[in-house]
């Protein structure tokens, strides 16, 4: 029998991150919202369904934007419905800008080395910056989901992604992930 630390151990066909998938992003009239975010959302949901579905491990990093609160107490720092992490799946939170400030998280991802890591969520202009950046730092080969990947700003987040990011990491449509499924199972 395994036990978790002996599953742990065994590297993992792919990997998820998901940051910052909190409702402050998806409510209208909150700092973070963004219309375009609703679909990023949407599109989130599709990869961690399909991620779950083929057995990746996934991994949550939130910001706690209260120091001592955890986002159960907290209305808006709360998981956006339909994205709540499972009971398997183990959340960081983190008070730094890259997901990687939590010892936990960092230590969780050495993991991934040598494996397939895709990374969803908001924050593009600091926390996936951050985040990716640290990751590349580790040594983990690291892929955007372009269209999971959303911004407080009105802007363009895969442009913004594209122009400082394309040295570091890959890209992948989440309509790439699903075909490559697809010829997997055929």
């Amino acid at each position: 029998m395994l036990t978790y630390s002996a599953a742990r151990a065994a590297p993992a066909q792919s990997w998820l991150i998901c940051l910052d998938l909190q409702r402050d992003y998806v409510i209208p009239g909150r700092p973070r919202y963004s219309a375009a975010n609703t679909e990023v959302a949407a599109t989130c949901a599709r990869v961690l369904d399909l991620a779950r579905n083929e057995g990746w491990r996934v991994v949550h990093s939130q910001l706690r934007t209260e120091a001592v609160t955890p986002w159960r107490h907290e209305l808006f720092g709360a998981p956006i419905e339909g994205l709540r992490p499972l009971i398997s799946e183990p959340v960081y939170f983190r008070s730094g800008l890259s997901a990687f400030t939590n010892s936990g998280f960092a230590a969780e991802l050495r993991f991934a080395r040598g494996a397939d890591v895709f990374l969803v969520g908001f924050s593009l202009v600091d926390t996936c910056l951050a985040t990716v950046l640290a990751g590349v730092d580790e040594g983990l080969s690291l892929t955007l989901v372009e269209d999971a990947i959303g911004a407080s700003e009105e802007l363009a987040a895969t442009d913004v992604a594209r122009a400082i990011l394309t040295p570091f990491v890959q890209f992948a449509s989440s309509r790439r992930l699903m075909a490559r499924r697809l010829e997997v199972i055929h």
